[in-house]
């Protein structure tokens, strides 16, 4: 996997938000490649989750295109999230990706959040 000097993955950085595993994406376009090594941090990150973490929060405020394989990441980190019991928010979602997520009807499997006001009511706070 590629970390920097911290241990961090290049392309995602985790926290704790309350109830919340946030994972803030920081690259404009995800593709292979990069979709490989978020799916691999995700899943590292939710196997050493802290008990009463109800939520994986994808912070999407920094992507603007993503591919086929972007799209199946978010799909499998939901579905590890799942099978946690946690539920999976997109945020900071912008409007050209809010546009390709509604066209492959992921707004149907993910709560997508385009401000803090959103992601309170998604988090129920």
């Amino acid at each position: 996997m590629t970390t920097d000097s911290t241990g961090e993955t290049l392309f995602v950085e985790f926290s704790n938000d309350g109830d919340a595993l946030v994972a803030t994406l920081a690259l404009p376009n995800i593709g292979q490649r990069e979709s490989k090594i978020i799916a691999m941090a995700v899943q590292d990150a939710l196997g050493t989750r802290k008990g009463g973490t109800n939520y994986l929060v994808i912070d999407m405020g920094s992507v603007t295109f993503m591919n086929s394989m972007g799209i199946g990441m978010l799909i499998d980190a939901r579905s590890r999230a799942a099978g946690l019991k946690m539920k999976t928010v997109l945020s900071n979602v912008g409007d050209e990706m809010l546009k390709l997520l509604k066209m492959v009807r992921l707004d149907k499997v993910f709560s997508l959040c385009q401000n803090d006001k959103q992601l309170k009511k998604a988090l129920k706070r």
